[in-house]
């Protein structure tokens, strides 16, 4: 349970999901949400993140919320594509700069993958 109240979960429970942070391929898919202008390293987020609510701390350190230009196909095309792995649906087209990636991984809401990005998703 402390672990749950300090990452900020709140209504999860068990199922508490951490993203997953590639180390490639870097590519330059938009500016980070911390502003930084490089969003280099893709990122798979939980869908639960999005149907429940993002961890307070992946929240307020605006993780993931840069404006990746894989989501954005012609004027309002969203192209935000699931994929599940071990049971999991994760959503992909997300990215961050690696100090973000970093911190998020520190914080504990994170992972580095030990494995490359899916070829599917490319």
């Amino acid at each position: 349970m402390s672990k749950r109240s300090k990452l900020g979960w709140r209504k999860m429970d068990y199922l508490i999901r951490k993203a997953i942070v590639y180390d490639g391929p870097e590519d330059t898919y938009g500016p980070c949400g911390c502003g930084m202008d490089v969003a280099i390293l893709p990122v798979l987020l939980p869908k639960i993140w999005f149907e429940d609510e993002f961890p307070m701390a992946a929240d307020e350190h605006e993780f993931c919320r840069g404006l990746d230009c894989r989501r954005v196909m012609g004027l309002s095309c969203n192209r935000i594509f699931e994929h599940e792995m071990e049971g999991i649906p994760y959503l992909a087209n997300f990215s961050c700069c690696r100090e973000c990636a970093q911190r998020a991984v520190d914080e504990g809401y994170a992972v580095w993958a030990e494995w490359e990005y899916p070829a599917l998703l490319r």
